[in-house]
């Protein structure tokens, strides 16, 4: 039971991050202000605006998504869930820093947190089939 509540507290804040960064970009404000224009031909958004958009709706509802699913049920498509968001948190991560050819901070936090992610799903998955009754899922 713990490790359902680990997993899902990660998941819900993962989101509620995708949405307080994506709210910052919107206001376009500080660090925000100005869309770097080398960037332009380099990813496929022109302004942070687009950006901040995809990210609520991919990130933060996809985690939401998982999250109110893994409190409400525990199953195994919990662990393929997270799994899938982590994986896909960090496929873009490295695809962004790859595309514009330089790693930032926020690209290390992302890729750390994308990581932690896959980690908890795999850990929480091996678990589940090595050890079923101290996994506290139930078929």
């Amino acid at each position: 039971m713990l490790k359902k509540t680990i997993m899902n507290v990660y998941n819900a804040a993962l989101s509620v991050g995708a949405f307080y960064l994506g709210a910052s970009m919107m206001s376009g404000k500080g660090i925000f202000a100005a869309f770097p224009p080398e960037w332009a031909g380099d990813l496929p958004f022109d302004s942070w605006m687009t950006m901040a958009i995809v990210g609520m709706i991919v990130f933060g509802l996809g985690n939401a998504v998982v999250t109110i699913r893994g409190f409400i049920r525990y199953d195994r498509q919990i662990f393929f869930s997270t799994l899938f968001m982590g994986a896909l948190l960090f496929i873009a991560t490295i695809g962004a820093s790859l595309s514009v050819g330089e790693w930032y901070l926020p690209s290390v936090q992302l890729l750390i947190a994308s990581i932690g992610q896959v980690l908890l799903g795999l850990g929480a998955f091996m678990l589940h089939f090595l050890r079923p009754e101290s996994a506290g899922v139930t078929e």
